[in-house]
């Protein structure tokens, strides 16, 4: 075992098993603690509700408009509104370094500085061209945010609480969404912009409080900060208490950096205390290594088939066209009202899975969702192609509405949620970063090629057509979560890694890890 007091020594690493769970004489102290530090990290997700929704706000209130001296023809709310998609992956693909430069906590702090930069470019904007720069940094600033977000919450959770507080992650990014339609509805948009950068000022503030992930501090060999790290994520315990998850981790650190070296040139090379692993042989050496090794590159497959699936059970490709739709169907409802109504059933589905997370798992829950999506989605599809021309019956323009109301509650009880809660779990230590900023990258772009190609789709298939290709591709979908979509809750992050690799335990690869009792004396890397 090691012991930061030590930093000459080389680690050792234990023959022994490493058991499933490791309970804190004060779980709910711990778990209070884990949530404050969620809380106050989630104030950069806000931000990025904020930013997503943005180019909605400008573009209503500049396009076609005379009234305003930066009156946006439709070539100009085009870009000014797709460039953030155009960058978001490459900050998410850059988001790797970052992270491994300035660690998690890090990362996130700096992020604020160029979006605050951005609010105020957009607040004294005087061109369109200040404008255009204003979508430059806000893409690239959700891109290279997401990935440590998500990476830390992955590293600073305990295995019973790691889904959790994803969702409560996930579910933040909406707040900001709804602050952003509020303010769009009460502010001109020059306020807007003035408002919103008081949330990266809030969020750099809170950031300064947090301490950083654990995990990034052992694989930089600064094991005594990671310790004080443990110490305040576990509810503000002191050395002794968090020394056998402390050890864990470490353990679960090396062998998982022997396992990266085992068939390269340093392989025989000692792991030492103080000796930053991330650094050997190069950031983009190592990086390039950790994406081709099967450790990471099978979880990084799974996290891409997965966001093809959520991205098309949730109709990303709608969304740009949500309000001229639910036009086409005789919504009985104002359109927009009806997108505020559906953001309100997301957050709420959201904070109905952190309810039933712990009791029935994400493979349950996710297959649930995608289930019933489907049926959804079919069901409008049905709607659009029989009985929207049934005017005998006026109540039928309720159907489709319901039917979108139904689906964003599962979007937020489980479609949209899943893909970012096992990011948070599926990778190892060394190529979490780059792993994660790919698989966030992936995601954007393929939500981009959707939005790109609907309307050709609608006008090729139509829109029942089109719903119909997407209800059957969700069922689709359904059949491979079924067969290789493992269960991640409750467990740790070393069982879950094991899952992608020949000798793994299949039953309980697609099962709940069991609840942790009080008072037991065993551990696991969270």
């Amino acid at each position: 075992m090691c012991n930061p007091a030590e930093p000459s020594r080389s680690l050792d690493v234990p023959e022994q098993e490493v058991k499933d769970h490791f309970q804190y004489a004060n779980a709910k102290k711990s778990a209070w603690a884990q949530i404050l530090a969620t809380i106050m990290q989630n104030w950069l997700l806000i931000e990025i509700g904020l930013e997503m929704v943005m180019p909605t706000v400008i573009i209503g209130s500049l396009h076609n408009n005379p009234a305003e001296p930066l009156n946006m023809n439709d070539d100009q709310a085009s870009w000014f509104g797709s460039i953030p998609d155009f960058c978001h992956p490459i900050g998410s693909l850059t988001s790797g370094l970052l992270q491994d430069k300035f660690g998690r906590k890090g990362a996130m702090m700096l992020i604020n500085i160029p979006i605050f930069i951005g609010w105020m470019i957009l607040y004294f904007a005087q061109s369109i061209h200040a404008l255009y720069a204003v979508s430059v940094i806000m893409g690239l600033c959700t891109g290279l945010a997401e990935a440590p977000l998500h990476a830390y919450i992955g590293e600073i959770g305990e295995p019973r609480m790691r889904g959790t507080l994803s969702t409560i992650s996930t579910s933040c990014c909406t707040i900001g969404v709804c602050a952003m339609f509020l303010f769009g509805y009460l502010f001109d948009w020059r306020t807007v912009a003035l408002v919103s950068s008081s949330c990266s000022i809030i969020t750099f503030t809170f950031m300064t409080q947090l301490p950083e992930s654990p995990t990034w501090l052992i694989v930089r060999g600064r094991l005594d900060e990671a310790k004080k790290s443990l110490c305040w994520l576990r509810g503000w315990v002191s050395s002794a208490e968090v020394e056998p998850e402390f050890q864990s981790l470490v353990n679960y650190a090396v062998k998982s950096a022997d396992l990266s070296r085992e068939n390269s040139a340093d392989s025989s090379l000692p792991i030492k205390e103080g000796e930053p692993v991330a650094e050997r042989g190069g950031f983009l050496k190592q990086q390039l290594k950790e994406l081709t090794n099967k450790r990471t590159f099978r979880p990084l497959r799974l996290m891409f088939f997965v966001f093809i699936i959520t991205n098309i059970a949730c109709v990303s490709g709608i969304m740009p066209y949500f309000v001229n739709e639910l036009k086409m169907l005789e919504s009985p409802i104002d359109p927009n009202l009806a997108l505020m109504m559906c953001s309100g059933l997301f957050f709420v589905g959201a904070m109905v899975n952190v309810v039933f997370l712990r009791r029935f798992g994400k493979r349950k829950i996710a297959l649930f969702s995608h289930i019933l999506t489907g049926i959804c989605i079919l069901s409008v599809g049905m709607y659009a192609s029989f009985l929207q021309s049934l005017t005998q019956y006026p109540l039928r323009v309720w159907l489709p509405l319901i039917l979108w109301f139904i689906m964003n509650f599962l979007h937020g009880f489980s479609i949209i949620t899943l893909p970012w809660q096992l990011v948070c779990e599926v990778f190892p230590p060394l190529g979490r970063g780059t792993a994660t900023g790919l698989a966030a990258a992936w995601t954007h772009f393929f939500m981009s090629v959707l939005t790109k190609t609907y309307l050709y789709m609608e006008a090729w298939l139509g829109f029942s057509g089109v719903m119909y290709l997407y209800g059957v591709c969700t069922m689709a979908g359904v059949i491979y979560h079924y067969f290789y979509l493992p269960e991640t809750e409750g467990k740790t992050l070393e069982q879950i890694e094991t899952y992608f690799t020949k000798n793994h335990d299949k039953r309980e690869k697609f099962s709940v890890g069991k609840p942790q009792r009080q008072g037991a004396q065993s551990e696991s890397p969270s």
